[in-house]
């Protein structure tokens, strides 16, 4: 697959504690952030250039010096959301001891922006491009946690079904409740890790 490379994001970077560096002009990642917020509090209709622009105090001329089209934004922010959501905390997920391991996966599964993800949900089922990313990013977790818990000697199957209920569990949640309440996935999820402690967790 060829990444795209996005335009503005030189030098002048400033580094905030807990975020990527930004800079003092804005980024095509200021924008993708700017977006998720977007999402998360309003949903997807509410995500336009013009919206984007006066929310962030730029002019559409900033907006398409980083991206052709508003097309071409929406396909980079669902880059950037598979890629800092999802690629990005599988990898930092992984550990060597298989508790830790799952207790970090339930961490980063709380920690996601729940509300722009349900908004992605909803805007995919009138857009074929978000639906398709939905579907991407939802293979992606899944085979991302299933392929983790067979390398600590977790059998396919059972890995293959601790990964559809944790996913399944996360998405129902996302769509269903407002506003989503962290704790009640917190105890799902603890309820799973016994279920599968009971087999493979060590004491």
């Amino acid at each position: 697959m060829t990444t795209r490379r996005v335009r503005g994001t030189g030098d002048g970077a400033i580094a905030v504690p807990g975020l990527p560096a930004v800079s003092n002009r804005h980024t095509a990642s200021d924008y993708f952030r700017e977006a998720m917020t977007v999402l998360q509090e309003s949903g997807f209709p509410a995500l336009t250039a013009a919206g984007l622009c006066s929310r962030m105090g730029v002019t559409r001329g900033s907006f398409y010096h980083h991206f052709e089209s508003f097309d071409d934004f929406v396909a980079q922010l669902l880059a950037y959301w598979e890629q800092h959501y999802s690629r990005d905390l599988i990898a930092k997920s992984l550990s060597h001891d298989l508790r830790s391991q799952i207790n970090k996966q339930a961490e980063f599964a709380i920690s996601l922006p729940h509300g722009a993800e349900a908004a992605f949900r909803a805007w995919g089922t009138i857009n074929p491009r978000v639906a398709a990313a939905q579907q991407r990013v939802d293979r992606l977790r899944h085979g991302g946690l299933a392929e983790s818990l067979r390398r600590h000697g977790i059998p396919q199957e059972k890995a293959d079904v601790y990964a559809t209920i944790a996913l399944a569990t996360l998405a129902g949640m996302q769509v269903t409740q407002r506003p989503f309440d962290p704790a009640a996935l917190r105890a799902v999820y603890d309820e799973l890790a016994r279920t599968l402690g009971r087999d493979v967790l060590p004491d």
